[in-house]
């Protein structure tokens, strides 16, 4: 399935996200379509973890676990949702022995 673009692929901003917590303090309900779709945004999810999964090996680096991501993605026909989400450049974020934080990936090379 298609899964469309957000609103921040191109501005880097959420309008809907910042639109959703100005006006809305309920749990929203989700429709029978909207189930659906979520289904599908996380199998292709599923999909990206079990690719990139398959790669991290010594040697590789985050920049090509950021290439698997993104082809995965791209090959579901979706949007990576990291990607230009406020200004992160990268379509996974990658954090190296445990370090708590959203990595942006590079060309060093993962190590034992």
């Amino acid at each position: 399935p298609r899964i469309g673009r957000p609103d921040y692929s191109e501005t880097s901003v959420s309008a809907s996200e910042q639109a959703d917590k100005r006006s809305n303090s309920s749990i929203p309900v989700y429709n029978e379509e909207q189930i659906a779709g979520i289904r599908a945004a996380c199998a292709v999810g599923r999909a990206a973890l079990d690719a990139v999964g398959k790669a991290i090996a010594v040697g590789v680096t985050t920049d090509e676990l950021d290439r698997i991501c993104h082809e995965v993605h791209m090959e579901h026909g979706a949007y990576p949702s990291p990607l230009n989400y406020y200004k992160f450049p990268k379509s996974v974020c990658t954090s190296v022995n445990e370090v708590i934080c959203h990595g942006i990936p590079d060309t060093r090379p993962l190590e034992n």
